[in-house]
């Protein structure tokens, strides 16, 4: 089956099912009859492959539906219980559990250290109740997935260069998923592009450090808004796109430091008015202050 970057015969097959033995066996025009019906039921080539052992038909199809929604709409095609007849299993593509991968290494749930074959198998384990897991949520996704592809791809004597499953789960558990963004690439109003960072993302992968670095490099994680807008305020020289990225954070930093001096003017009034009596009795130990030097720089400076 001429499927575009499939993965070596390994898969999540269903549990095999001989024919009951009153039934008389599938020729090879039903199967494909079948398998045809399949295919255009869900839009996913469909391959009968007869099984000498066993005496039986199983059915293949990469990525696409899931065994179970296959065994149900069998079920209705071939009523009587001639279903059984056949077994049913389902293969990943490189394409699925490349993105796969960049789920999990986001999530925290890819490791290195278990070998590419262990990563294989809990994801394939992930997936197997999942529909199309080759289709990305969005562009974004869309575009890191083409990226880690093109970035796995090796070239090959035996034929057309194909994306290296190996490579792939070794580039993510090593390097994460932001490089698979343009780290100086800002969007602009209107910007189409998918894979450009917003504001907050920008001033992240320019001056994230220490812990931030790695949940940037990671999971995407951002830098607090303050946290941000701060290490472009005190850099020396800042390019022109982190200035920008930082001038289009200031109204919610703004509106985010009004909002804690709100509370605090709150909180304040509420124990000036407050008996004497009652506010000894319910003492509770001083917090440390939310709003420190930073954010008097900041305010000083907005």
């Amino acid at each position: 089956m001429g499927t575009p970057e499939r993965t070596p015969e390994h898969a999540v097959p269903s549990a095999p099912v001989s024919a009951p033995p009153s039934s008389r066996p599938l020729r090879g025009p039903q199967a494909r009859r079948i398998a045809d019906r399949l295919s255009v039921r869900f839009r996913v080539p469909f391959e009968p492959q007869y099984e000498p052992v066993g005496h039986r038909w199983t059915l293949r199809w990469y990525d696409g539906p899931t065994v179970d929604a296959v065994r149900c709409a069998l079920e209705r095609l071939v009523p009587d219980g001639a279903a059984a007849a056949f077994a049913v299993r389902r293969d990943f593509t490189t394409r699925a559990l490349a993105l796969a991968a960049i789920r999990e290494t986001r999530a925290g749930a890819m490791h290195r250290s278990v070998g590419s074959w262990g990563q294989r198998y809990h994801l394939e384990q992930l997936l197997a109740g999942q529909e199309h897991p080759d289709r990305p949520d969005d562009p974004r996704e869309a575009a890191m997935l083409e990226r880690l592809l093109a970035a796995a791809t090796t070239e090959s004597v035996r034929g057309p260069a194909t994306p290296d499953l190996s490579r792939a789960f070794d580039l993510v558990a090593r390097d994460g998923v932001a490089w698979l963004l343009p780290e100086h690439r800002l969007a602009g109003p209107g910007d189409r592009d998918a894979a450009a960072l917003s504001p907050l993302e920008y001033l992240t992968a320019r001056y994230a450090t220490d812990v931030h670095r790695t949940a940037w490099e990671t999971a995407l994680a951002v830098l607090p808004l303050r946290t941000a807008v701060l290490a472009a305020h005190r850099d020396q020289r800042p390019d022109p796109e982190a200035a920008r990225a930082a001038l289009t954070l200031l109204p919610a930093l703004r509106a985010q430091l009004s909002a804690e001096i709100d509370a605090i003017g709150e909180r304040l009034a509420a124990a000036a008015d407050a008996d004497p009596a009652d506010t000894d009795a319910d003492a509770d130990p001083i917090d440390a202050d939310p709003i420190d030097a930073d954010t008097v720089t900041i305010t000083a400076t907005v």
